[in-house]
């Protein structure tokens, strides 16, 4: 399994502090290793489901971990559960609700499987917000075994000081932490490094996935729409909800967007709702694969090698079966596509790329399909097969929100479900490097970034209720991808391509590396003078004394810093000229007894001065 996938977008956060409650900056992408430090208790009561649970924050989100021992999807009923989180504010037992005898002045409860809230007032009065007025997000918004989820403070003024919570399970009566947990909120904050959004060094193709939610032929949007396709110049596009426009319509609009040489953007519509729209010649499609449509992208003047791309729009809401059935149908064509044989061949190790909205609420079985091969009905659909070219599963690119440590694609603020990842890229790692990845919420970037990338804060929701998804690739072993010193920095990113410096260190970022720069051309590179001659890397003679700073010390082997070495009142160089007058070996410049082609270097090297 190749490795570089995430190490480029992982490490997205400066930690301010650590206090004695363990605040981690934590990322809801479902991936909880960020948890590991964080304040968290297990249960030792049994009888019910939960049996750890953590907790962390910052001056804007509390965040809640929550593992059980059977599977459950947490926001829904596909999976029963009773799961409640039960939240006292001011750790006062006084105000608020008792709720359920707990012992809590609960200001707030969620109750998770209806997608509910009840908060109540300091006398115990109840209201039902909406879900949303809460701010909540969960991950993952399918079926599994741990999830994480955030609360935003402000929307329910919660206050630094101590906050106590339950989590409660309304069918067993089962606690964790039981009697409460108390948990310290503060101001601590971290922040989060902004993805660039223009193309990583290195990419050769950047592939992108949208639904656009029927909104291609509405002039608002169509403005929002250009804006970010501009910002983010895909070369490969998987549309969705795209049934209400012609694939010529949209072919026009692209190349009016984005124009290119030559025939402009090749655009093929399949008999529901998808497009595959491209930079490259489009060699086929199959569209006769329920709500997917792979198509074989002649990439070839690239990589060598076509690539496998799949736009879909999987079976929504209560649609548990039709998912994955539609999973099944796709992976066997992908198993075809990748044998000897049958009605597709595509070359070994060409690149395989699935995404799209895939919906993935309820349950579980249908994502893991799609990454593992693990086929769930193979009396239909065939046998189980390992769907990357290295034998092991495709792997699901986190692509968090550029602006934020989120990892949502879809949001309704009026809609009953919270924000969640329902859009997703799958790629073959064994066949591409993956150099850059996101999704685009554009409130959430700075006044400056919308600036510098042309966008305006509403394009996001303007454009549609799904983000855009983004995934920047390299083939794996191709030129781009060549490092030819062995330093893990690839040829084309490596501001010193023939000699090794990991730590690419350019002092005065004039984009060639200290390790192999020689910016004032004096015969000493810019790490030389830097780290070992402390002489002044813009300067050729930094002591002033006639002599050039590399001359110094690997010919004349006097001290560049110093103006008279021997302290004997004259100059290096006027020691040099005058010693070669008076010695016995006349033209010694370097004492060796003899005279050689580097004494006639030396005495170069003050030509020309005036005494």
């Amino acid at each position: 399994m190749n490795s570089s996938i995430s190490t480029l977008f992982m490490a997205f956060f400066l930690v301010i502090s650590f206090s004695l409650s363990a605040q981690s900056p934590i990322t809801l992408n479902s991936n909880f290793e960020d948890w590991a430090t964080a304040q968290s208790w297990t249960s030792s009561t049994g009888g019910g489901n939960i049996n750890k649970v953590a907790i962390s924050h910052t001056s804007e989100w509390v965040y809640f971990y929550i593992k059980t021992t059977n599977e459950v999807a947490l926001d829904e009923f596909t999976l029963p559960n009773s799961i409640q989180l039960v939240l006292d504010f001011d750790n006062d037992p006084t105000t608020g609700s008792n709720y359920q005898g707990l012992g809590l002045g609960a200001e707030l409860i969620i109750d998770l499987p209806s997608r509910s809230a009840t908060l109540f007032s300091s006398s115990g009065s109840p209201s039902g917000p909406a879900i949303n007025s809460l701010g909540l997000h969960i991950s993952p918004t399918y079926s599994a075994f741990e999830f994480e989820l955030a609360l935003d403070r402000s929307l329910v003024n919660m206050a630094d000081g101590d906050l106590k919570f339950v989590w409660y399970e309304s069918a067993s009566g089962a606690e964790i932490p039981s009697g409460g947990g108390i948990h310290a909120l503060t101001s601590f904050n971290y922040s989060v490094v902004p993805t660039p959004l223009e193309k990583a060094v290195g990419t050769e193709i950047r592939v992108a996935f949208w639904n656009v939610n029927r909104r291609l032929d509405q002039a608002g949007a169509q403005n929002a729409i250009e804006r970010i396709l501009l910002a983010t110049q895909p070369d490969i596009i998987g549309f969705s909800e795209v049934d209400d426009v012609s694939a010529s319509y949209v072919a026009g609009l692209l190349d009016g967007w984005l124009p290119l040489d030559g025939n402009g953007w090749q655009v093929i519509k399949d008999d529901y709702d998808l497009m595959i729209a491209s930079r490259f010649p489009i060699a086929s499609t199959y569209p006769s694969i329920d709500r997917q449509m792979p198509g074989v992208i002649s990439t070839e003047s690239v990589w060598g090698v076509p690539m496998l791309f799949t736009s879909s729009h999987l079976k929504c809401c209560n649609g548990d079966a039709l998912r994955q059935q539609q999973a099944d149908e796709y992976m066997a064509f992908q198993r075809d596509a990748m044998t000897v044989g049958g009605s597709i061949d595509i070359p070994s190790g060409s690149p395989i790329v699935y995404g799209g909205d895939l919906n993935m609420v309820g349950l579980s079985g249908s994502i893991n399909t799609l990454k593992t091969g693990d086929i769930y009905d193979n009396d239909q659909y065939g046998v189980d097969f390992p769907p990357d070219w290295d034998g092991s599963s495709m792997v699901e690119l986190e692509a968090r929100l550029s602006d934020r440590g989120m990892d949502y694609t879809w949001r309704n603020d009026g809609s009953a479900y919270m924000p969640g990842k329902l859009d997703y890229i799958i790629v073959s790692d064994a066949a591409v490097n993956v150099l850059r990845q996101y999704s685009l919420q554009t409130s959430d970037l700075s006044a400056a970034r919308l600036e510098q990338y042309g966008l305006l804060a509403n394009d996001d929701l303007d454009a549609s209720d799904h983000f855009i998804v983004i995934a920047d690739l390299a083939l794996v072993g191709g030129v781009s991808q060549t490092d030819a010193d062995a330093d893990g920095i690839i040829d084309v990113a490596d501001n010193c391509p023939n000699l090794s410096n990991s730590d690419q260190a350019d002092f005065n970022l004039d984009g060639f590396g200290d390790a192999c720069s020689d910016a004032d051309l004096d015969g000493l590179t810019d790490e030389q003078e830097l780290q070992i001659t402390n002489t002044d890397p813009l300067i050729q003679d930094t002591d002033g004394d006639g002599l050039t700073d590399g001359i110094e010390v690997s010919l004349f082997m006097t001290d560049p810093i110093l103006y008279d070495t021997d302290q004997n009142g004259y100059s290096d160089a006027e020691d040099l000229v005058l010693y070669i007058w008076s010695s016995p070996c006349a033209g010694d410049a370097n004492y060796d007894g003899s005279v050689t082609v580097e004494d006639l270097l030396i005495l170069l090297s003050v030509f020309g001065g005036i005494c």
